[in-house]
């Protein structure tokens, strides 16, 4: 098939012919506009619908990633016309009868940073040979994407509005391509997990997907919202030497801003915003205030999950065991600190009284300075602290609480240590454990991780890759068992928690995971969070 060619509603495109790492053929269509370019006046705005083109589009090369900046290099790459998406399917000619399960990839990176359509990053081969049809999404990042100046130049959650856009073409075209449009999944990891929560809250995702899974992330995560994003962008002309002190002029400033100024700007006013907890990036989703527009959020989460306001889609949910392992790389100060001053209540992401605070000091001390677990190195408790209030906790409460109106949510702990851990082996840390994004290089093929994979690695990406397709084709990760899939993935029963434990061997756990830490942050969230 030389001449490659599907269309859809803008036009038409020529893709090319791929081949897996099993030699297994496929077909790619890279670089498809699903939106204007946010350029000069749609800088910070809600995304709008891309326009049709005449003659056959090339769609045999990737396109522009979404701007970001290298610290180090304080480079920037990509570019501000970025919202494109990728598309691999197994086979071609589209045919209604063969329609295929779609499953469209998120990518993580705090919102500030990743890309979801560069082929040395991740490739579909895996999850392309189990007959699903793979979509891989960018969307704007940082300030671009998550500026809020409580306007509708600049409303806020552009990024997450692009996601939807992208939703709403990949329904509209993604059965050109042998996919089903009544069959999608999204999945992502980190700030993409926290992502699939968000759209799953959202009531402008309403019906653009059918299934959701998140891996380390959650909308409870207080790294993934900020109430006070106006306040942060106030900084950056002043970091420039200018002082503004109405909106109006702000988003004016901050529209005409270089590229490059405004993202190593925002990136320098981030670095002067206080914060608790591990980790933090600032330009993030927020809670609207709607005036005259049509909001992606304008409620809490937390409030959204408790009153059970959110699309009831079989959803897979989970974390790795020591998430907190990423503090090293991305908030070793911190660890410093928690080590040194062994002040654990000051790390939590909560309001509360002085009074509060030495009461519950006294009980964190208790969970992880004199719990029961043996400590092989003095910052395990940090670690464990970092897992919890960047991950875990926010991770298992949401899913608690949409397992009380969902009877398919089924819940993961990720332990394996082994040769595909995908965060660890990219930031070379030198730890025992599973560490956060670990699980992405057991479902997405990474050019990095090509050597010194053991037999055992293989069975390990085999089973994830099989449950996650097999869900997102049945919305059962585990319709059968057999040699591969050893074990029956049950979800939260009513009775009470359950979970998947994913080693080297796959077990079902009752109770919850880490069950003191767990019970902890469930009344930490219920009684500082709830409105």
């Amino acid at each position: 098939m030389t001449d490659l060619i599907v269309e859809v509603t803008e036009g038409k495109l020529e893709g090319k012919v791929c081949k897996t790492l099993n030699n297994v053929e496929y077909f790619a269509f890279r670089g498809i506009p699903y939106a204007k370019p946010p350029i000069n006046d749609l800088r910070f705005a809600i995304p709008e619908p891309s326009e049709p083109w005449e003659g056959v589009r090339d769609a045999t090369q990737n396109r522009n990633i979404c701007a970001q900046l290298d610290r180090e290099s304080e480079t920037v790459t990509g570019d501000e016309d970025c919202l494109y998406l990728n598309i691999y399917t197994p086979k071609l000619p589209a045919d209604a009868s063969t329609a295929m399960p779609v499953m469209v990839f998120i990518h993580g990176g705090g919102f500030l940073s990743g890309n979801g359509t560069k082929d040395e990053d991740h490739t579909p081969d895996f999850i392309i040979e189990r007959n699903v049809v793979f979509v891989g999404i960018n969307y704007r990042l940082g300030i671009l994407g998550f500026l809020a100046l409580d306007r509708k130049e600049a409303p806020g959650n552009m990024g997450l509005r692009d996601q939807v856009q992208a939703l709403k073409w990949i329904k509209k075209n993604v059965a050109k391509f042998n996919g089903d449009p009544d069959n999608v999944t999204i999945f992502g990891i980190s700030a993409g997990a926290a992502s699939v929560e968000y759209l799953m809250l959202s009531p402008m995702a309403r019906g653009l997907f059918h299934k959701a899974i998140a891996q380390s992330g959650s909308t409870l995560n207080h790294w993934t919202c900020n109430s006070d994003v106006k306040s942060l962008a106030f900084k950056i002309p002043l970091l420039k030497g200018k002082k503004i002190t109405d909106d109006e002029n702000l988003y004016k400033y901050l529209k005409d801003l270089p590229l490059k100024d405004l993202l190593v700007t925002s990136l320098l006013a981030l670095d002067t915003d206080p914060y608790k907890g591990g980790i933090h990036f600032g330009f993030v989703p927020t809670v609207e205030k709607p005036n005259g527009w049509e909001p992606f959020l304008d409620k809490p989460t937390y409030e959204l999950l408790v009153k059970g306001e959110f699309m009831n889609v079989p959803f897979i949910s989970g974390f790795c065991s020591r998430e907190g392992l990423l503090t090293f790389t991305d908030g070793p100060a911190k660890i410093e600190k928690v080590i040194k001053d062994k002040m654990l209540c000051e790390h939590l992401p909560f309001t509360m009284t002085e009074e509060n605070e030495t009461e519950l000091e006294n009980r964190l001390k208790a969970i992880y300075l004199e719990g029961s677990e043996p400590v092989k190195e003095m910052d395990d408790f940090a670690i464990d602290l970092f897992t919890d209030i960047d991950f875990f906790g926010g991770i298992y409460v949401a899913a608690s609480l949409i397992a009380r109106k969902n009877p398919s949510v089924y819940f993961y702990e990720f332990a394996y240590d082994g040769g595909l851990n995908y965060l660890k082996k990219k930031l070379g840390i030198d730890r025992t454990g599973a560490c956060h994004g670990d699980d992405t290089g057991y479902i997405i093929k990474t050019l990095f991780l090509s050597e010194g994979v053991s037999d055992q690695d293989k069975l390990m990406r085999e089973r994830i890759v099989n449950m996650w397709t097999d869900f997102a084709r049945t919305g059962d990760p585990t319709p059968k068992t057999d040699d591969i899939i050893t074990t029956k993935w049950q979800p939260i029963a009513e009775t009470g928690f359950n979970y998947l434990l994913i080693d080297e061997k796959l077990r079902m756990q009752e109770g919850s995971p880490l069950p003191n830490r767990a019970k902890l942050y469930q009344e930490l969230y219920d009684k500082y969070c709830r409105t």
